[in-house]
């Protein structure tokens, strides 16, 4: 599958910080699914709702890594494979910060029809533990 394909987009993202308490959000939006060589590429809009507004997030889906990389509003770029760390500066109309993630899962489960991505991965800012959170992505053709 070279050709572009409007998909269906959910994103599950909870949150808990150190207190144990939980954030949870869900976002449904439309998207753009294609396939490149081996890799998978998923592109759509952040909304009000995840107050990234303007901001544009692709996600490249590799066998065992996905990098996430938003721009617009707010640029940030991450790396998500299992049992290291990705750092680099979210970039904000406020100001950045250092953002850092330890992914301990990172599963795809993806074909040209569609499917999920699970992550779950430890979050810092400026080094200091904000929380521990989980990203689940579908895609539906």
């Amino acid at each position: 599958m070279r050709v572009k394909k409007q998909v269906l987009v959910r994103v599950k993202s909870t949150q808990v910080n150190p207190e144990g308490e939980i954030e949870a959000m869900e976002l449904v939006t439309p998207g753009t699914f294609f396939i490149k060589g081996k890799n998978f590429y998923l592109l759509y809009s952040e909304t009000e709702l995840t107050g990234m507004e303007g901001t544009t997030t692709s996600l490249k889906i590799e066998p065992n890594r996905v990098t996430l990389n938003r721009m617009g509003t707010t640029a940030h770029r991450a790396t998500f494979e299992e049992g290291t760390w990705s750092s680099g500066l979210y970039v904000t109309p406020y100001g950045a910060i250092e953002m850092s993630v330890w992914s301990t899962k990172v599963e795809a489960d993806l074909t040209e029809e569609g499917g999920s991505i699970n992550l779950k991965y430890e979050l810092q800012l400026d080094r200091e533990k904000i929380s521990n959170n989980s990203l689940e992505i579908t895609v539906e053709t």
